[in-house]
């Protein structure tokens, strides 16, 4: 598969063009707002609650496990659904025809993802900072580091929606046990419960996933330096989580668009109309 300029920008065009179509899209628009106040008001019930130790809210110590939830959810679940839908639509199967279609379809989702969360995102965090003002105790500085762990988490997390997506052949299936493995991956990461209190056996494989490292850099972004204590080796480990991170966004990246063209391959129009025919039968 040759990767062209075309291609990438391409890619571009169709992550932005689908992103701008949700936007226009009523029920899209409620999704967006209703997940950012719900986010928004699991932060303002903690406003209270301060930690003496710190002297910070228990608000301020979940929002970045907030951040990092919502770019799992995003990023590999919602993805896998997407990619899952429109595998079983054929647009997977459309594309795959064309040169270097599987490359061009997992960059624009990619660049969609990317868009829907910087969207999302920027909701979240203005409506949580009116609600909960202690949230960026670090300034601008600690900020600008959060902005650049969250860059990295997306492109670390999209290969798991990509890998969810394509070993479903309909988003039925992803909602079902797409969601008990986003549960898992939320449960063996450590993002609301330090790592450290886990099982040996978690902690390793915690450790494997990008969710945590996305986690651990954020807090390190947002939260005072003595909260490490708490982490594993009472340490950030900073090079380690953009070290980690950088390898999923790496074999996503690389990845992704060879494994939707091996999926492609098996489809065929007759497995295609087969699946749309049990998906009426279904409605």
């Amino acid at each position: 598969m040759t990767i062209t300029s075309g291609a990438v920008r391409a890619g571009a065009m169709r992550g932005w063009v689908e992103f701008r179509n949700s936007l226009q899209t009523p029920t899209d628009v409620i999704y967006y707002v209703i997940g950012a106040a719900g986010f928004s008001a699991a932060v303002w019930f903690f406003r209270d609650d301060v930690i003496p130790e710190l002297g910070i809210s228990t608000a301020a110590v979940i929002f970045p496990s907030v951040l990092a939830l919502m770019t799992l959810f995003v990023g590999a679940y919602g993805l896998a659904t997407l990619v899952s839908t429109e595998r079983e639509d054929g647009t997977l199967l459309r594309l795959a025809m064309q040169p270097a279609g599987t490359f061009t379809y997992a960059w624009g989702q990619t660049v969609r993802t990317l868009l829907e969360l910087a969207f999302t995102f920027g909701m979240f965090t203005i409506l949580a900072s009116i609600l909960v003002p202690d949230l960026w105790a670090r300034g601008i500085g600690g900020a600008s580091i959060a902005v650049g762990f969250l860059l990295l988490g997306v492109l670390a997390c999209l290969p798991l929606g990509f890998v969810v997506g394509s070993l479903f052949n309909n988003p039925r299936s992803v909602g079902g046990w797409g969601f008990l493995v986003t549960g898992a991956i939320v449960a063996a990461s450590g993002v609301f419960l330090p790592l450290s209190e886990l099982p040996t056996w978690v902690q390793i494989a915690g450790q494997v996933l990008p969710l945590y490292w996305l986690g651990l850099g954020l807090r390190s972004a947002l939260l005072p330096a003595d909260f490490a204590v708490v982490e594993l080796g009472e340490s950030w480990r900073t090079l380690e989580s953009i070290g980690m991170l950088g390898l999923w966004a790496a074999m996503g990246l690389v990845l992704a668009p060879i494994l939707l063209q091996r999926v492609a391959r098996r489809e065929s129009l007759a497995t295609l109309a087969t699946r749309r025919e049990k998906a009426m039968q279904r409605v």
